[in-house]
């Protein structure tokens, strides 16, 4: 350290040097150890920051290659061309279904009134058979 001296007669001369250096080790012994661990902590911090940002930069570079990876982009436009033709055919197959359904219907319906007509013919020869025997009944008995 240097040697402070302050001169205030030119008789009196104070020598401040070890006044000073207890003050400067005192103000080490206060600070030191705190800024010790603050030191540590920055460096951990910016090891940690220097790593994260060295593994960013190979996924950034990964994505990169992925999205210009050819293969891959002709994939992805396969891939949404037969979404589109999937779609067209859910479609179709949803219409074709409706139809269907409809169609089953009318049919079921259908069967149901030739079942009814069947009936209704069923019981008008039921009808004539007994008029024909009543009336062969009556004319034996005549």
């Amino acid at each position: 350290m240097h040697n402070l001296k302050i001169f205030f007669n030119s008789e009196d001369i104070v020598d401040f040097s070890e006044a000073a250096e207890k003050l400067a080790e005192g103000l080490l012994g206060i600070y030191q150890s705190p800024l010790e661990q603050v030191k540590q902590e920055l460096f951990e911090l910016t090891n940690k920051q220097d790593s994260l940002l060295t593994r960013m930069q190979v996924e950034d570079k990964r994505i990169h290659e992925t999205c210009e990876d050819i293969d891959l982009n002709d994939m992805f436009s396969t891939v949404k061309m037969y979404q589109g033709k999937l779609g067209v055919i859910r479609k179709e197959m949803i219409n074709i279904h409706e139809r269907t359904s409809k169609l089953k219907k009318r049919v079921l319906r259908l069967q149901q009134i030739k079942k009814k007509e069947s009936m209704n013919r069923e019981q008008q020869r039921e009808q004539e058979l007994r008029k024909e025997q009543e009336l062969i009944g009556k004319s034996t008995t005549n």
